[in-house]
Parts: structure tokens; C-alpha cells; sequence
């Protein structure tokens, strides 16, 4: 969002120099957005901004690990609990209308829940990994061969167990 006041700064102070409307959303017509800094040594201009009435020292919270969730082993919420910060649907779809899908990968993949699952390439279902055998077994077709590794949030796997399990589908209801 913070780059998005920018671009909307940008065309601001490019209206009010030419006299006229300027687009100055991230999401439309093409208008040499690079990423490259941009030659001023100061930079001034009109923007719509709202000013909040929370203080920053009452809402600072930061942390690099935590307690997590036992369920889902997701990070806990909210700064009494010592909870992780995290990306919302609103956060993660600027994020991607931005183009900063890396970011999205590591807040959602690496600092969340990564989980690596074994899956048949055969049936497409999950399996489990022998430590003994060191090798992963298709927990329907029985089968060693044809097992790729993958890696995805634990929270998704969760969620793709409940669907392709009818008994516990019915206690999610």
C-alpha cells in the first residue's frame, strides 16, 4: 500500500504541473513504472491521506518466532499472545497487484506453516514418508515408485485431508 501512495503521489504532482487529470492507480494504463529511483532530491505533491489517531509506541509489535497454533501450526494471533503479524486477503492482493509475489511466497510459505507432503503422481493423493525404507509409499495404491516430495503451507494440507476424508468432513460442517 505504502507503494501505492507513491504512484498515486507521482501522478498527483504530474496533474498539477500539466493543468489536468492523471491516472494514478498501479492498476491500469501503463505509465513506466520500473522500479527505478526516481531522480529528485526532494519530492512533493498532493495525495489524499487520513490521518489515524493511534499512537505508534501503543501498536508497535514485532517478532521473529513464536508460539504457534497446534492445529494448523500457523503463528498465534494478537500482540497479547505474543502473536505473528500477518497478511490479510486485502494485504496479499496488493502485494500481488504490485508484483511483489515473493513476498507473498515467504509471508505465506516460509514464515507461516511450510509443510513438505508426499504425492503419488499415480492417484495424486497424499502419502507418508518411511524413515526406514527412506523412501515415500501412496498411502492408496501401496506403491513406492511415483512419489514426488512438495512442499505447501501445513494448513493446506490439513484442509485437503478434511475434504478427501468424508469422516472428518462431517465434524467441520
Amino acid at each position: 500500500m505504502t507503494v501505492g501512495k507513491m504512484i498515486e503521489l507521482l501522478g498527483g504532482k504530474a496533474g498539477v504541473s500539466c493543468g489536468r487529470f492523471h491516472y494514478g492507480s498501479a492498476f491500469g494504463e501503463p505509465s513506466g513504472i520500473t522500479g527505478c529511483p526516481l531522480q529528485a532530491y526532494i519530492f512533493m505533491g498532493p495525495i489524499y491521506y487520513r490521518k489515524l489517531k493511534h499512537m505508534v509506541l501503543d501498536k508497535m509489535h514485532a517478532r521473529a518466532d513464536g508460539p504457534r497454533v497446534l492445529l494448523t501450526r500457523q503463528p498465534t494471533k494478537g500482540r497479547a499472545r505474543n502473536g505473528g503479524l500477518r497478511v490479510g486477503e486485502m494485504e496479499r492482493d496488493c502485494l500481488i497487484a504490485y508484483g511483489a509475489s515473493m513476498l507473498v511466497f515467504e509471508r505465506i510459505m516460509i514464515s507461516s506453516d511450510p509443510f513438505e507432503v508426499q504425492v503419488c503422481r499415480i492417484c495424486g493423493l497424499l502419502g507418508y514418508y518411511n524413515h526406514h525404507l527412506k523412501t515415500g509409499i501412496c498411502s492408496s495404491c501401496k506403491k513406492r515408485d511415483g512419489m514426488s516430495t512438495m512442499k505447501l503451507p501445513y494448513a493446506c494440507k490439513l484442509l485437503i485431508q478434511i475434504n478427501c476424508n468424508g469422516a472428518l468432513s462431517h465434524q467441520y460442517r
